[in-house]
């Protein structure tokens, strides 16, 4: 059985007997916040007179505490928390809205909601930067749950971030998929026995992609490699229908 778009079942397709649930990341596969990112960056960089060593874009996608640890390699604990608060305020002013929605996503959560899938959202990014953004775009009212990193974490580390959602809302993990760009999504699905869809539009290299369960080059392809991917959720003709 399948809901179809004008809200009525049909009996002539293959459906999962549980839909999986999907659990997307934000920066890299819902929105393009790259730009916001970087401006911020590159202005907290330079007042702290840092050289990256780099491209910034390495820094787009892991935990704050993460990339603070790798500029500042011989700073200490306080001296990490400040350039992570001082990107912060600039991303508070500023950054978080410096960003855009990839062509597609509506249309593919608008496709998933009308289907029955429980939608959830993991970032890395702090709970009230996600929910702000997504409420911005009118996004937040898709999903079940946004799931976000807190400063009173132990860990913010994209793994345990993920345990926490799949605890605290009763998901089966072979029952769910992570939907992400970066190798952070896959490691955290893997590390949760959760199976992962790399966003192949976002930020994350060919190599890292490389490494999930499955491949979307657009959000459009999306549906159809869930359902191929899902067991007893049909296969060839029956999926391709279910999707059209």
């Amino acid at each position: 059985m399948r809901l179809d778009g004008r809200g009525a079942f049909c009996e002539t397709q293959i459906m999962p007997e549980t839909l999986p649930a999907l659990i997307f990341d934000l920066d890299g596969t819902l929105t393009d916040s790259k730009p916001g990112i970087l401006s911020c960056l590159r202005k907290v960089l330079e007042a702290w007179r840092i050289d990256s060593r780099g491209p910034l874009d390495r820094f787009v996608g892991p935990p704050v505490e993460e990339w603070t640890t790798e500029l500042l390699p011989e700073g200490s604990d306080e001296a990490r928390a400040a350039l992570a608060r001082d990107y912060r305020c600039c991303y508070d002013r500023e950054g978080w809205n410096n960003n855009s929605v990839y062509a597609g996503i509506r249309e593919l959560l608008v496709k998933l909601r009308e289907r029955g899938f429980p939608l959830y959202v993991c970032t890395s990014k702090q709970q009230h930067f996600a929910v702000r953004i997504l409420d911005l775009f009118e996004l937040s009212g898709f999903f079940t749950a946004i799931y976000g990193d807190r400063a009173e974490y132990s860990s913010h580390g994209k793994e345990d971030l993920l345990g926490r959602l799949l605890l605290e809302y009763r998901l089966e993990p072979g029952d769910a998929w992570m939907i992400g760009d970066r190798i952070f999504d896959i490691r955290a699905g893997r590390s949760n026995g959760v199976r992962c869809l790399a966003a192949g539009w976002g930020y994350g290299p060919p190599d890292e992609c490389a490494q999930a369960d499955a491949v979307a080059a657009t959000p459009a392809e999306v549906l159809a490699l869930v359902f191929e991917e899902t067991p007893q959720s049909g296969a060839g003709d029956a999926a391709r229908a279910l999707i059209a």
